[in-house]
């Protein structure tokens, strides 16, 4: 028997709490978005969208940037760091500009990096370091892609993480990097391909793992359903979709399906990554910064 991820069922208990959290504050926070116009493609540009609903659909200022180059772009992140009515700010990646992503992300502040790729945040999460201060509830701010999967895989009893054997088709540090560490912290074993793993190299890891994640961008890559292990847990992150789910049913013991995948899990994650910027920068009830 197969089960089905419900990954948008998990996402609005988030968003409600969220929703509720936002209602403590003493101010309207804002998100604002920031895209290099010509260097993005349609589904950044759709990404972007939802996150600006989410955002008013949850009583939050969205604020929507485009520039036209790198300089302009870089001179609005400056400004966007300096607004105080602006509380997360999200960098529509990859941009395809002379400066590395990975570059750009650390000129995000780390207090507004709702996407928690700065260093700093992301070395909170090499250290397995939760709180900021957990005196006062406050948390570390971790990727909302990885930490989308992980309360996705955590909410099942068909996938337990502690002494499995995990296969993270993804090195990116939105996905790969980050969920292997969080897995890792949680006892399971993982390994790390990408599209240009060798073949037999990739079925090898996968045939033997207890979960497998699939986050390859674009259309090129598939990966074969014969070679997932009976009643292991498979997640398709991937925006087109890297594995047939209707193949798994019967064979995977917890599958993703295509139109309830990690999107609207990884915003939520998003958000509730604003709260705790929001929590950490302002002083509001402790309560802002626990339960999600």
């Amino acid at each position: 028997m197969t089960a089905v991820l419900d990954c948008r069922g998990l996402a609005d208990g988030f968003f409600a709490w969220v929703r509720e959290r936002r209602a403590e504050l003493p101010y309207t926070p804002g998100v604002a978005t920031l895209l290099l116009r010509g260097h993005t493609d349609a589904a950044s540009t759709q990404y972007r969208d939802l996150i600006l609903k989410d955002a008013r659909s949850l009583g939050m200022m969205a604020r929507s940037v485009e520039a036209r180059d790198e300089a302009e772009l870089l001179a609005a992140l400056e400004n966007l760091n300096a607004d105080h009515e602006v509380q997360g700010i999200v960098i529509m990646y990859p941009l395809r500009a002379r400066r590395p992503d990975h570059e750009v992300m650390d000129l995000v502040s780390p207090g507004k990096d709702i996407e928690g790729l700065h260093s700093v945040n992301l070395g909170y999460l090499l250290k397995f370091r939760r709180y900021l201060d957990e005196s006062r509830g406050l948390k570390c701010v971790v990727p909302a892609t990885a930490k989308a999967v992980l309360k996705a895989l955590v909410s099942r009893p068909e996938a337990p993480i502690e002494g499995a054997f995990c296969t993270i088709v993804n090195n990116s540090m939105r996905v790969g990097k980050p969920l292997g560490l969080m897995l890792e912290n949680l006892g399971a074993t993982v390994v790390k391909c990408y599209d240009k793993t060798p073949r037999e190299a990739l079925e090898a890891c996968v045939r033997r793992s207890d979960i497998v994640v699939t986050a390859v961008p674009g259309t090129a890559f598939r990966l074969d359903p014969s070679w997932v292990k009976p009643g292991a847990a498979v997640v398709d992150v991937s925006f087109e979709g890297n594995v047939d789910a209707s193949a798994l049913m019967g064979r995977a013991g917890l599958v993703t399906a295509p139109e309830n995948r990690i999107g609207r899990l990884t915003r939520a994650m998003m958000f509730v990554n604003l709260i705790y910027c929001c929590a950490a920068a302002s002083g509001v009830p402790e309560s802002a910064g626990r339960g999600a």
